[in-house]
Formats: C-alpha cells, sequence, structure tokens
C-alpha cells in the first residue's frame, strides 16, 4: 500500500476514542536509521574511493585529495565531508555480481540475491516489523519522496510497508497530499462501524493488522501535531539554508525531525546517478551539481544530529546499487560495475573513523577484505541493535531467516 492508497482509507476506519488525546510515540530509546539512496550507481572512483595516481582514462577528469584520514582520498568536490571522514566509517570493497539495476538493488536492500518465487523484505521493514507494535500515530518507516521499488516489505504484512510522502521538500507548496481530513471522515467511519458489526466472525490476525495500518493513518490526519512533523516551515531558514534549499537537502532535514520523534527508518532517494555519459558534467554542473549537494546535505546532517545528540541513537548511511567503471568509455561517462563499490555510514553502533577494504590500482576489484551487500545488510542491522536470528515467516508459512546461512556482520565496524 502507497502513501496514496494508505491516506485514502483513512476516512473508512473507526475512531477509536482517546487516542488523540494521549498520543504515544515511538520509542526514542530505540535506534533508527536513515538511508540515503544515491538511486543509479554512484561511481566509487569519483566519490569516496579516489585514485589520484591512476592513469587519465581512469581517474577521469574529477579529481581526488586525501581527507582528515590519511591515506584516504576521496572526491575534491566533497570538501565537508573530507574534513569529517575521521568521525565516519567508510566502506570501500563491497562487490557484488549484479550489475542490472533491479538485481544490484535488490541485494543491497535487503541483503539477498533476486528469489524468483519470494520477494524479501528491506532493511526498514524488517526494522519495523521488529519494533514493539502499539497505537502509535507515526510511521516506524518513512521514504522520501519515494521507496525504491525493492525498498519495500517484501512478503511481510503491508503494516511494515513504507509511508511514501511523494512531495519535494525543497518546493515552497511542500506537503503531504491527502493529508488533510475529509469533511465526511465521520460519516464514512460510522458507516464502517455498522458494516464490521454485520460480520460475527473473530478477525483474523491480517484483519488485526489491517486495522492498526488504518487507525494509524486516521490518526495523522486528526491529529495537527502529527502533521507538523512534516511540515519544514517548522524549522529556522538558518538551518533549512546549512543544509541547502535542494531536494537532498530538504529531504535530510526531514529526515531528521522524523527519526527525532522516532521513525525507526527514512529512506531518502536521490535519484539521477546512472552517469553512462559525460560524468564530469553530469556530477558538477546543475542546480546544485550532484556532488556538492551531497556534501552539503549529508555534512550538514551530521553536524545537526550531533549538535542534538543524536548520533548516538541514529545510525546514517549513504549507498548506491553498485559502483561504476573504473575506465572511462569513448562517451566521457563510466557504465555499470558491481564489482566494487563504496558506502559511506556514520552514527549509532559504528567506530568512527574506521576504513573497511581497498580496490586495486584501477579501483577495479577488492584486494582486501571483500564486503558483500549480505555483510553490509548484517552490519547495519546489528548496529541498530536488530535480531539478526529471527525467522520470519511468509503468507504461506514458509519460514525464511533475516539472514543466509554463513552471513556475519563487519565486526570492526561495531562497537
Amino acid at each position: 500500500m502507497n502513501r496514496k492508497h494508505f491516506l485514502a482509507t483513512m476516512s473508512a476506519f473507526p475512531f477509536l476514542p482517546g487516542l488523540l488525546s494521549g498520543l504515544t510515540l515511538l520509542d526514542k530509546t530505540q535506534r533508527s536509521m536513515i538511508l540515503i539512496w544515491m538511486d543509479g550507481g554512484m561511481s566509487h572512483i569519483d566519490t569516496f574511493d579516489g585514485k589520484p595516481e591512476a592513469s587519465p582514462d581512469i581517474a577521469g577528469d574529477l579529481k581526488s585529495r586525501e581527507s582528515s584520514l590519511e591515506g584516504v582520498f576521496i572526491s575534491q568536490h566533497l570538501p565537508l565531508l573530507s574534513e569529517k571522514m575521521a568521525k565516519m566509517v567508510l566502506i570501500r570493497s563491497i562487490t557484488s555480481p549484479e550489475g542490472n539495476h533491479d538485481r544490484g538493488s535488490y541485494y543491497m536492500l535487503t541483503g539477498r540475491r533476486p528469489n524468483p518465487v519470494l520477494t524479501h523484505p528491506s532493511m526498514g521493514s524488517i526494522i519495523g516489523h521488529q519494533s514493539a507494535k502499539n497505537d502509535s500515530p507515526i510511521p516506524p518507516y518513512v521514504a522520501i519522496p519515494n521507496a525504491h521499488t525493492y525498498a519495500h516489505q517484501g512478503f511481510l504484512p503491508t503494516t511494515d510497508g513504507p509511508f511514501e510522502v511523494e512531495g519535494r521538500p525543497e518546493r515552497q507548496n511542500f506537503q503531504v497530499r491527502n493529508l488533510e481530513p475529509h469533511p465526511q471522515m465521520l460519516r464514512a467511519m460510522e458507516l464502517l462501524r455498522q458494516t464490521d458489526q454485520l460480520d460475527g466472525d473473530p478477525w483474523s490476525e491480517a484483519e488485526a493488522d489491517r486495522d492498526r495500518f488504518l487507525n494509524q493513518a486516521h490518526a495523522i490526519s486528526m491529529d495537527p501535531q502529527i502533521r507538523k512533523l512534516f511540515d519544514l516551515k517548522q524549522e529556522k531558514p538558518e538551518l533549512r539554508q546549512q543544509y541547502g534549499w535542494h531536494q537532498l537537502g530538504q529531504s535530510c532535514l526531514l529526515a531528521r525531525r522524523l527519526v527525532e520523534k522516532g521513525v525507526r527508518t527514512v529512506f531518502v532517494r536521490f535519484d539521477g546517478w546512472d552517469h553512462h555519459l559525460d560524468i564530469k558534467s553530469s556530477l558538477t554542473y546543475g542546480f546544485p551539481p550532484k556532488l556538492s549537494a551531497m556534501d552539503q546535505a549529508v555534512a550538514a546532517l551530521h553536524e545537526d544530529l550531533n549538535r542534538r545528540g543524536l548520533l548516538d541513537k541514529v545510525l546514517v548511511m549513504v549507498a548506491s546499487e553498485f559502483g561504476r567503471t573504473p575506465r572511462i568509455n569513448p562517451r566521457g561517462g563510466r557504465d555499470h560495475w558491481p564489482r566494487a563499490s563504496s558506502a559511506l555510514l556514520f552514527g549509532t553502533g559504528l567506530r568512527s573513523g574506521t576504513v573497511v577494504g581497498r580496490t586495486d590500482a584501477k579501483g577495479e576489484s577488492p584486494i582486501e577484505q571483500p564486503v558483500s551487500p549480505a555483510n553490509l545488510f548484517s552490519t547495519v542491522l546489528s548496529a541498530l541493535g536488530a535480531n539478526l536470528h529471527q525467522v520470519l515467516h511468509a503468507p504461506n508459512g514458509r519460514p525464511v531467516p533475516v539472514l543466509d546461512d554463513g552471513v556475519r556482520p563487519i565486526s570492526e565496524v561495531l562497537i
């Protein structure tokens, strides 16, 4: 169920007396995650795995420089993140056999290779599924502006899927559509209550999940304080400027607002990273350029979380479905390259200043500590305190462990 259907059903669920007068937010002592997804395949060489000594056909025209971590070279267009590298975790040796966008995204977001008979749940859905169930109207999983196809709940109940805002937070008129209560809501609720009474059978577990989901939607629309969570006008203009008046900056600011109030996972989708043509221009020109937007937004998010004392409760990861070819193609771009990619992380459960793995001089393959998407998946879940040994169940009752046998977290990254 997407955001539109989620909110469209809010007027068809009976009001539970007292819910809005005694709202209980999600348990903020639980750890949360912000996943910043660079949709399309972020070039590792042009971001976090620079090769300054490589030949021009490998290094390209986008230069890298040494960061605050000795021997770690990242793009010169990421100066703010370069200064913060000692406070972060960098994984430079992610390797995968999946070079197709869909299959690569599936592996990174679910920790599993694509399966023809079963769609696995994403990180956000697993985290939400393992959260204590309550009547909080705050969605445990939110996507800005929407979730990737494989960032959904898979075989888990619809209640574990993402709430998609489907709007551009950087726009002055941004608001979550269909959020305001419909004038006929009370009449519709009474009609549904009477209809439900005609069914004398006990409610099934699926019906209970449905009702909890609809109850959440109803509460969100009825309570102005909940709606304010999505209102960036509540933030000071100076802070909005620090994040940047662009899609990624304002999306990251909205993500911070949400995790601060107890949302367990926020999926921030920033597309446009599939650079088969003229990668230099694609990354350094625009309003704003891709690299500058990432640098400003992610650095501001780190500072904001730290200032609010949230770095020990929130994990942030910047990742993509795969890297891009070390060699520049004839059109000045880079093609799909799953054999090597990078991810940047910081926050709760992580050992700051850790660098995992290294690729060869051309950035083609890991030569130290290769990391699979499944390893990365298990590392993030472990840092968040998730139950790695839980066995989930598909609708037909089939047991499905959270992780495949033999998958282990990256131990040196974890505190």
